[in-house]
């Protein structure tokens, strides 16, 4: 198996990243910012969302300007606060079929973004708990320690 490299952490935020010196913002962003023009179910939603990533090992929760990004060692997951649902995605190690899923994109041959809509928690169910398991694989490069 690979070794993977140790994280750079940007020395003035604190973040970790794959790559040295990466371009970011340090800007710390607040949760109930993002939440203020969303209905309280949405942030209810958010928490399941969370609680159900962090199932899966440990993952830093990382609030931006307009969305809330998920990460092991790259991000590998997110959701953006909308008034009446939560639009999320996550990165699979493939291209997945699925009628939920409203977008794919595929940035690299190990990380395909798969994007769905939660309007409710019933809808954060054990499908979306399969995909969150394999986008950790994906957050962790888990693909690079097998190469």
């Amino acid at each position: 198996m690979g070794k993977l490299r140790p994280l750079w952490r940007c020395p003035k935020c604190r973040q970790t990243f794959v790559t040295r010196n990466i371009w970011h913002s340090c800007r710390k962003y607040d949760l109930k910012d993002l939440f203020a023009r969303s209905e309280p179910h949405v942030y209810r939603l958010f928490c399941k969302f969370a609680r159900m990533l962090r199932a899966c090992g440990p993952v830093n929760v990382l609030p931006h300007k307009a969305n809330i990004a998920f990460q092991v060692r790259v991000r590998f997951g997110g959701c953006s606060p909308r008034k009446s649902y939560l639009l999320c995605s996550l990165a699979l190690p493939t291209v997945q079929k699925h009628p939920r899923f409203t977008k794919i994109t595929s940035y690299s041959p190990h990380f395909h973004g798969h994007f769905f809509r939660i309007d409710s928690e019933q809808q954060l169910d054990a499908t979306v708990q399969r995909w969150m398991r394999k986008a950790y694989e994906v957050g962790a490069q888990k693909w690079l320690e097998k190469s």
